[in-house]
């Protein structure tokens, strides 16, 4: 890697889709896959409705999304997502609390995409995204990022709920030369 790539903490990764190389990219940059909990709290409400389908797939693939008041009504109303478990934001003193949750390593990921301009929210998801990062839960904050590691968690699990394999393990060249050439390489041999 070149001085820039390093000191940014870039990464490439292959695989035989988008979704494999960017999990393998999200893995060799620190992130870890959810393994049940995930809490999502999404400010705007376009971006609420972005995440709904997205939402549904987690339920699907076996997950237990938590969500804080506003997102969580969202779920179960517009989505459906009865099993959706509302919990407290930071700065309200009840349980179940994002900051204990967080604290005790109840939650494997935390989607935060904020509202941009409303001080308690600014403040509540300050608090939220210090937490995650504290106690070292991975953190996605932008709304794309969150819909592909959702549609990459979900490709991962329909191959291997069907007994195919996601991850690949090529050399460089098996990625990116044409296949006719490495047969031909092969039968040079």
């Amino acid at each position: 890697l070149g001085v820039e790539m390093q000191s940014t903490g870039e990464v490439a990764c292959f695989g035989q889709n988008q979704y494999e190389a960017f999990l393998k990219a999200m893995i060799s940059a620190g992130f870890k896959l959810p393994a049940k909990n995930i809490l999502i709290s999404i400010g705007p409400s376009q971006q609420k409705n972005e995440i709904l389908q997205y939402a549904r797939m987690l339920v699907d693939m076996g997950f237990q999304i938590f969500a804080t008041k506003s997102t969580a009504e969202f779920l179960k109303m517009q989505g459906g997502l009865d099993s959706c478990i509302a919990v407290y934001k930071p700065h309200v003193r009840r349980e179940p609390n994002v900051l204990t949750m967080l604290k005790t390593g109840k939650l494997d990921l935390v989607i935060n995409v904020p509202d941009s301009m409303d001080s308690q929210a600014l403040s509540d998801g300050f608090a939220m995204r210090r937490a995650a990062v504290d106690s070292g839960t991975p953190l996605l904050v932008d709304i794309k990022a969150a819909i592909l590691v959702i549609m990459s968690l979900q490709r991962k699990w329909s191959r291997e709920s069907t007994g195919r394999q996601f991850w690949s393990y090529q050399s460089w060249q098996e990625y990116v030369e044409p296949r006719e050439s490495i047969s031909h390489l092969a039968s040079s041999a």
